[in-house]
């Protein structure tokens, strides 16, 4: 029950402020950060049983990933600092800099 209501008050952003939680926009990056980690755990994993977890993972993390995405989207969040075009060219993506 913690877990969900930690959960919920990720999203009220009146509320993180006063926390001290990360807002949604750092939530966003750290799920991005965490797929990234479980892409690369899959490419060193050797062991059969390993694979199918790294596989799990990094479906699991991806979902997450694209979830928040979403969500901060929908409530106008932007990347902190702003994206310059320099940066999407560098990264190849807008996904890679948010």
């Amino acid at each position: 029950m913690v877990a969900w209501r930690r959960l919920l008050g990720l999203w009220d952003t009146e509320q993180t402020g006063a926390k001290g939680m990360p807002g949604l926009a750092e939530v966003v990056d750290q799920a991005r950060r965490d797929w990234l980690y479980a892409q690369s755990y899959y490419n060193s994993v050797t062991d059969s049983d390993l694979i199918d977890y790294a596989i799990y993972l990094s479906k699991a993390c991806e979902r997450r990933y694209i979830y928040l995405l979403r969500k901060a989207r929908q409530e106008g969040v932007r990347c902190p600092g702003g994206v310059s075009l320099t940066q999407i060219t560098e990264a190849g993506t807008i996904r890679r800099v948010f």
